[in-house]
């Protein structure tokens, strides 16, 4: 017989203004696992956290003695865990598709909306740094604008991203928009209107909107 899975309620490690732990957060609040939120950011972190990771980044995922890293990691393991409701589509095809989609949604894609908001919220916030005005022109202008053009054309006029159903895509092409918005910024709804309101779609599903609010109103710290 194999080893049974620990029963211990999971433990996860992060910031809630985090759109990496928001990821997490919400494919939880999708498949109702019940879960612990421990307030935990990367910086100054004490000890025992940089123990359980080995990147000094957030999310963290603790289930007795399991400790895993890694944002993308967790939720693979998530949707093995606890496969219903299901975040993957049973086509391999369209399976792959999903998970291309996550990977693009958490490099690509967050290197402009999460930079903006480090850019212009973490750094002189938390970090007490300036913030690089030209970097943020290039992400809002240059970088943003690509990975839009290139998310409208594969979105088409559906309502998910993949196999028309809600899956771990569209959590990763809209969480880090929260983050976009507390740095003072936003989609240009002129140009890109059917990827505008596909976010703001997928923010406002029962589940996943609760989590969109429970960010704290960071706009004040706000450098422009």
């Amino acid at each position: 017989m194999g080893k049974s899975l620990n029963t211990q309620k999971p433990r996860v490690y992060g910031g809630t203004v985090s759109p990496y732990v928001r990821k997490v957060r919400v494919a939880l609040a999708y498949k109702g696992v019940d879960f612990e939120d421990v307030e935990q950011t990367p910086f100054g972190a004490p000890a025992e956290f940089r123990e359980l990771s080995p990147l000094s980044k957030i999310p963290i995922w603790h289930e007795g003695d399991f400790v895993l890293p890694d944002s993308s990691v967790i939720l693979s393991y998530i949707e093995e865990r606890y496969p219903n409701p299901p975040l993957l589509p049973n086509d391999p095809q369209r399976r792959a598709r999903a998970l291309w989609f996550q990977e693009y949604g958490g490099t690509k894609l967050s290197e402009a909306t999460a930079g903006v908001f480090f850019e212009r919220v973490v750094k002189p916030k938390i970090l007490k740094l300036e913030t690089n005005t030209k970097l943020v022109d290039h992400l809002l202008l240059k970088t943003l604008p690509r990975a839009l053009d290139y998310l409208t054309k594969c979105l088409g006029n559906d309502d998910y991203m993949v196999a028309g159903m809600f899956t771990l895509a569209d959590i990763a092409l809209t969480t880090s928009f929260v983050n976009l918005k507390l740095a003072g910024a936003s989609i240009d709804t002129s140009r890109w209107p059917e990827y505008a309101a596909y976010v703001e779609r997928i923010h406002a599903l029962p589940f996943y909107a609760p989590i969109v609010a429970d960010v704290p109103d960071w706009t004040k710290f706000r450098k422009d």
